[in-house]
C-alpha cells in the first residue's frame, strides 16, 4: 500500500544564507519569480493518499482529461527547464543533472523535495526515512520525449492533482528495485526489471520500498495513442522484463547516454522517433503499427547495440557476422541486411572500424611510444602486410608515413 507518511518537525525548508544567494541567482537567470515560491514552499501540507477515492477514478475520466489537454499535446511539459541551470543544451535537447550529494547534509531532503521532486519532476516525495537520503539523477528534456535516469532512496512519490498539466504518456522502468504502483482505482506490485505505463493525466502513486537504480521515460499520448491498440487499457500494467522492446530501449538508452547520442540535431530527431516506437513496441502496437516500428525504431535499436558491439570487439580478428549474429539473437543475414541498407557490408564496416582505431592511436601523442604492428594488432589485424595495404589505400599514406609526421608534428 501506499500509505501516507507523516512529515515530522523537521520537514519545514530550512533555507541558510546559499541557499537565498542560489534562488536569487536563479531569479536573475530565469526571470521567473514563480520559482521562489516553489523552493521556500513549505511542504507540510496533506498529500492525497493512492487510496483515496481522488486518486483512484475511474477510466471514463481520461476521455474529459484529454479533452481539456489539447494545447499541451505533441511537446512535453518544458516549463520548468529555465529555472534549473542545465548541465548541457544540445540545440531544443535541455540535460539536467541533480544530486542529494551537492548540497549539505540538512539540506539534502528539502533539495531533493524541492528542485528534483516539485520543480523538475511535478511530483511531492515523502521519504520511508530521512536517514541517509539520497537521489542522483540525470534529465533529457526535448520536444517530444523526456528520459530520467536516477539512483535514489525508498520513498513514495506522487503526482498529486494540482500538479497535473499534460496527458502524455510516462512508463517507469525500476532497474534493480521492486516498486508498488497505483492509478485509476488499479494496483501493480512491479518486480526488478518490469514496467509501469501510467498517464500524466491522473494522480498517481509510486512506492518506492528500497534504494534502488530507475528510468522514466515520458511521450505525448497523440504520439503513442495513434499506435498503441488500446493505450487507456495499458495504464498501471506491468511490462514484463523479458519483453524483447523493452530491454532493447533499455540498452538503447544507455548507448545513446554513452555516446552524445542527443548533440546532432538529426541524430536527436531519430533518437526520439525510436524510442517512441520502442515504447509502442513494449505496450502493444496494432498490427499496422507494430510493423512500422519494428522496422524503424525496433532495429535501428538493435543495428545501434551491433556497433557498439563491435567497436568492444575490434580487437578480436576473428570477429565475424556469425559470431555478432549469435551474440545478439538474429540470423547473419539479417545483420548483412541492415549494412547493405546503409550503403556498405559488415566486412567493410569492419574493416573501417578497424582503420579508424588505427589513425587514432597513431595521431595520438599518448601512444607514440607504441609499435605499428602492435597498433595494427590492437585493432584487429593479424596480417601486417594486408594492413599496411589497407591503410594506405583509405588514407593515401603508409602508417609509416603518417607516424613519422605526427612525431614531426607536420
Amino acid at each position: 500500500m501506499c500509505r501516507r507518511v507523516q512529515p515530522g518537525p523537521g520537514a519545514a525548508c530550512r533555507v541558510d544564507r546559499s541557499l537565498l544567494e542560489f534562488i536569487l541567482l536563479l531569479k536573475f537567470i530565469s526571470g521567473h519569480s514563480i520559482i521562489i515560491c516553489a523552493i521556500l514552499r513549505v511542504s507540510t501540507r496533506s498529500l492525497l493518499d493512492c487510496r483515496d477515492n481522488r486518486v483512484e477514478r475511474g477510466p471514463e475520466r481520461l476521455a474529459r482529461r484529454h479533452a481539456r489537454s489539447d494545447q499541451h499535446r505533441g511537446e512535453l511539459n518544458m516549463s520548468t527547464s529555465s529555472t534549473i541551470p542545465p548541465v548541457a543544451h544540445y540545440g531544443n535537447c535541455a540535460v539536467v543533472r541533480f544530486s542529494t550529494d551537492d548540497y549539505a547534509p540538512h539540506e539534502r531532503l528539502d533539495a531533493c523535495r524541492e528542485i528534483y521532486g516539485r520543480t523538475l519532476s511535478k511530483r511531492d516525495i515523502e521519504p520511508l526515512s530521512a536517514e541517509g537520503f539520497r537521489t542522483e539523477a540525470t534529465l533529457w528534456r526535448m520536444p517530444g520525449l523526456g528520459i530520467a535516469k536516477a539512483q535514489r532512496s525508498a520513498a513514495i512519490y506522487r503526482l498529486p492533482r494540482e500538479f497535473i498539466d499534460s496527458d502524455d504518456v510516462f512508463m517507469t522502468i525500476g532497474l534493480t528495485s521492486a516498486c508498488e504502483a497505483r492509478q485509476l482505482g488499479r494496483a501493480l506490485d512491479l518486480k526488478p526489471g518490469e514496467a509501469s505505463v501510467m498517464t500524466a493525466s491522473e494522480p498517481a502513486c509510486l512506492k518506492v520500498p528500497s534504494y534502488g537504480q530507475y528510468i522514466n521515460v515520458r511521450a505525448p499520448r497523440r504520439i503513442l495513442s495513434s499506435s498503441v491498440a488500446d493505450l487507456d487499457a495499458a495504464y498501471c500494467r506491468s511490462i514484463p522484463a523479458h519483453n524483447p522492446a523493452l530491454r532493447l530501449m533499455i540498452r538503447y538508452i544507455g548507448l545513446i547516454e554513452k555516446t552524445e547520442g542527443f548533440a546532432a540535431p538529426d541524430l536527436r530527431q531519430q533518437v526520439v522517433t525510436h524510442i517512441h516506437d520502442l515504447m509502442t513496441l513494449a505496450i502493444g502496437a496494432t498490427r499496422d503499427a507494430a510493423e512500422i516500428a519494428r522496422s524503424r525504431g525496433g532495429e535501428a535499436a538493435r543495428l545501434r547495440a551491433i556497433k557498439q558491439d563491435i567497436a568492444n570487439r575490434l580487437d578480436q580478428p576473428d570477429l565475424s557476422v556469425a559470431t555478432i549474429a549469435a551474440q545478439h539473437r538474429v540470423k547473419a543475414r539479417w545483420v548483412q541486411r541492415q549494412f547493405e541498407r546503409e550503403g556498405t557490408t559488415f566486412t567493410e564496416y569492419v574493416l573501417t572500424q578497424r582503420l579508424e582505431r588505427a589513425h587514432r592511436l597513431m595521431t595520438d601523442p599518448g601512444h607514440v611510444g607504441l609499435k605499428i604492428s602492435a597498433i595494427a594488432l590492437d585493432a584487429g589485424f593479424g596480417d601486417l602486410s594486408y594492413f599496411n595495404r589497407a591503410f594506405r589505400r583509405r588514407y593515401g599514406v603508409t602508417p609509416s608515413e603518417l607516424r613519422a609526421a605526427a612525431v614531426s608534428g607536420e
